[in-house]
């Protein structure tokens, strides 16, 4: 009689035996699934674009929602484990606090020469994950004009009290010695009635000569397709309920609801739309406290990330860009809104696209950028001034006379 197939000369069936490399089967795939996610997070983070290109090939084959959804949960976990890793840790700093002022002198109060909007300091919003240098403003050099007053001043707040490391760098910008300009991108925002010679995704050549700094724009048109119009040329129509910062040919800047603003449109020279206003008349969005998701169509408002705000103060004076780590949409807002910001919009999120950079002048006198704002930003020196953006963006120049 022929022998079972289920046993052989040991007398140990086989079923078992196959049984028996499960366990090291499955350790295999977990150190392999592993070691993959630790690449993908480190190229999403360590390799310039190619956190963006996966997320858009991904997003063309399966759509925007799986990879929003994916985008959530990926940062979650990192939030998790940044909040186990930084518990007891001191608060996250980007620069070294200034030096302490002169008696009876707060920093931000010394007379600045020429400066009429010189930022006053401000109080950290909790003290308890509140850094040093919170609420310090430090100025910032100009490489170009070393001797002249400052027109820029960089400070740190942290808005979160649940995590230390979460924190916002903010700069704050004279617009009585400064004016902002808007560029649009070579692919964005997209739009098939704009020519590709309307889409330079570069500084003018006649401003290079004052460009102090630059920095990113909004979202991108699949993401909200909120309104942008620049030079007479519409690249989205504006919508009724977006933020909108609006450029006015005089050099002023405003920031509020469409809806509000839209009769000065004649008097702009171009605006860009952002999600709804962060913080508008000096008070949050009501909807932060409540579902919090109308502030990134990639992912929501609720996911810890970085993100980027512009920011203006009550007067109209003074000029806010924050750039923030590990904050949610709610905590950005409570971050720009103390450090001065009377009204706010969220302008690009996620790690590869916020970024503030200063620029000096190469051996051959042309502008090159040489630094960011935060340490933790990829950039080349030909950025905006060389190499077009594909997105839009804004910039500063030093204001020298009358406006051209």
């Amino acid at each position: 009689m022929d022998k079972p197939s289920s046993s052989h000369a040991g007398g140990s069936p086989r079923r078992p035996r196959s049984r028996a490399r499960l366990p090291e089967r499955a350790l295999r795939c977990a150190a392999i699934c592993a070691i993959a996610v630790e690449s993908l997070w480190y190229g999403i983070h360590e390799v310039r674009g190619f956190g963006p290109a996966l997320a858009d090939g991904v997003r063309a084959v399966v759509g925007p929602a799986p990879v929003a959804w994916a985008e959530d949960v990926a940062y979650g976990v990192a939030d998790r484990l940044n909040q186990a890793r930084y518990r007891d840790a001191a608060p996250k700093t980007f620069w070294e606090p200034a030096p302490a002022a002169a008696p009876g002198i707060s920093p931000g109060d010394e007379p600045l020469e020429e400066s009429v909007s010189a930022p006053m300091r401000f109080e950290p919003p909790f003290s308890q994950v509140a850094a040093t240098g919170d609420g310090v403003w430090v100025p910032i050099g100009d490489a170009v004009r070393p001797d002249d007053a400052p027109v820029l001043w960089k400070s740190v707040v942290h808005p979160d009290q649940r995590r230390a490391f979460a924190a916002v760098a903010v700069v704050a910008i004279d617009l009585g010695r400064v004016d902002l300009r808007l560029v649009a991108g070579t692919k964005e925002p997209f739009s098939p009635d704009i020519p590709d010679e309307r889409r330079p995704g570069l500084v003018p050549e006649a401003h290079a000569g004052s460009l102090i700094a630059a920095f990113n724009g909004g979202f991108k048109a699949m993401h909200g397709h909120y309104g942008m119009k620049l030079d007479g040329d519409t690249f989205l129509p504006p919508r009724n309920g977006a933020c909108t910062i609006a450029l006015y040919r005089s050099g002023a800047v405003r920031i509020g609801t469409w809806r509000d603003i839209r009769g000065e449109e004649p008097r702009m020279a171009g605006y860009r739309q952002t999600p709804p206003c962060l913080v508008e008349g000096g008070e949050l969005h009501e909807a932060l406290y409540d579902s919090n998701r109308d502030w990134g169509a990639t992912v929501s408002g609720e996911t810890v990330i970085r993100r980027s705000a512009l920011g203006l103060d009550a007067t109209g004076k003074l000029l806010f860009y924050g750039l923030g780590e590990a904050v949610t949409a709610r905590t950005l807002a409570q971050g720009m809104k103390a450090a001065g910001a009377h009204d706010v919009a969220e302008l690009d999120v996620n790690h590869a696209y916020p970024r503030f950079l200063l620029y000096a002048r190469g051996a051959d006198a042309a502008p090159r950028a040489a630094s960011a704002l935060i340490p933790d930003v990829q950039f080349k020196p030909e950025e905006y001034v060389v190499e077009p953006s594909p997105r839009d963006f804004f910039y500063l120049l030093r204001r020298t006379g009358s406006r051209s």
